[in-house]
């Protein structure tokens, strides 16, 4: 890959620009990425300084070492978390040449402000003028909003009694379409982390258009795993002066085991569990009804999560974390007994590939990661 010089960034900028206007942009919103650039691979260092014994500052840091999403664009920086205050974000995009992939330019634009943190534990975008500068070419803002209604455990070691809770309470069928069968699974307590009308910023070209999030992505305190209801998470955007509305359906499972796998660089690394994504764009959609599971449907963990067909329309793969809890805070188990308080550092490496998805659909899922990284990465 050629790292370019200034007059040849100039000229790549120019190329961006030209590429996002009138007919040419709306194509390159609404291609499909092709299936030799579809990986989405990267690093990321989470210090959890609010989990130390070690620290004074209470800061959690979220280092993103090139995050490369298929050849759209490459995301470094960081992210700082005070938690229950809010999230303050400086991370920003190098970007392929979309006439020539091999030339990037750096710095093309920077995601920054604050994510603020409501007493309800919602996020609030808007107020801490969350958004997307574009610092070179055609240099434009464009703002995130809406509301992001956080989980309702805001304390990792809450997490506990939140399992206690569930087990007296409503429980919640998900189901999908497996090879022509509906197949559910019940969770018990499901804590919904909400889209209320969030806005997705613009850019970092401006053929990757704002967009609007809503529903639901649910986490499953008994297994970890992340999933989507019947409703789905549903994106919709604009593209010329087209209307676009994709369901997003589907699960990240969380896998609690120990061992060791080759990264996208070829480098032997361990893993202490890791998150394994099967999520559909705009699937056959199943029926999600009480009676109707018990009288039709079959539970099947196995195949509501198994990601072996990766045909459909979709992003698949994994996220591999290394945790530690090296001069953990603790808080008095169930038992009595001392135990940490979570992790106080994960190493974490992205392995995934994109099936089937425009442009606009790629770039839109990452930008609702970042906006929901302190929920995603708290388990």
């Amino acid at each position: 890959m050629t790292r370019i010089s200034i007059r040849s960034a100039s000229l790549a900028l120019a190329l961006t620009a030209t590429v996002s206007t009138g007919a040419l942009a709306q194509n390159r919103a609404s291609m499909e990425v092709p299936a030799d650039k579809a990986r989405v691979t990267g690093q990321m260092t989470i210090d959890y300084a609010s989990r130390s014994e070690r620290s004074t500052s209470g800061i959690d840091t979220y280092d993103l070492q090139e995050l490369k999403v298929g050849d759209l664009f490459i995301m470094r920086g960081s992210v700082q978390r005070q938690p229950g205050e809010r999230m303050t974000y400086s991370l920003r995009y190098d970007v392929f040449n979309p006439q020539n992939p091999g030339q990037i330019a750096r710095d093309v634009a920077i995601l920054r402000g604050d994510l603020p943190i409501d007493r309800r534990g919602r996020y609030l975008p808007g107020d801490g003028n969350l958004r997307i500068d574009v610092v070179k070419g055609q240099q434009s803002s464009s703002k995130f909003g809406g509301v992001l209604q956080g989980r309702k455990v805001l304390k990792w070691w809450d997490v506990a009694s939140r399992l206690r809770d569930a087990k007296s309470e409503a429980t919640k069928i998900y189901s999908r379409v497996v090879e022509g069968k509906t197949v559910s699974i019940a969770v018990k307590n499901p804590d919904p982390l909400g889209f209320e009308n969030v806005t997705l910023a613009a850019g970092p070209f401006s053929f990757l258009v704002p967009a609007k999030v809503s529903g639901n992505l649910d986490y499953d305190y008994e297994l970890g795993n992340w999933l989507t209801d019947a409703n789905g998470l549903n994106v919709s955007y604009t593209i010329g002066d087209r209307p676009y509305s994709d369901k997003i359906s589907g699960s990240i499972r969380f896998v609690e085991e120990e061992g060791s796998f080759t990264d996208p660089a070829g480098k032997k690394r361990e893993y202490t569990g890791y998150y394994d994504y099967n999520l559909r764009w705009n699937e056959q959609t199943a029926a999600n009804d009480q009676s109707f599971f018990s009288n039709n449907q079959t539970q099947d963990a196995d195949a509501f999560f198994s990601s072996s067909d990766q045909t459909k329309p979709g992003l698949y793969g994994k996220v591999y974390y290394k945790d530690s809890e090296d001069y953990c805070k603790k808080q008095k188990g169930e038992k009595g007994e001392d135990e940490c308080v979570g992790p106080t550092r994960s190493e974490v490496v992205y392995d995934l590939k994109p099936v089937g998805l425009t442009y606009q659909q790629l770039a839109s899922w990452f930008k609702i990661e970042p906006l929901a990284l302190g929920p995603l990465t708290d388990e």
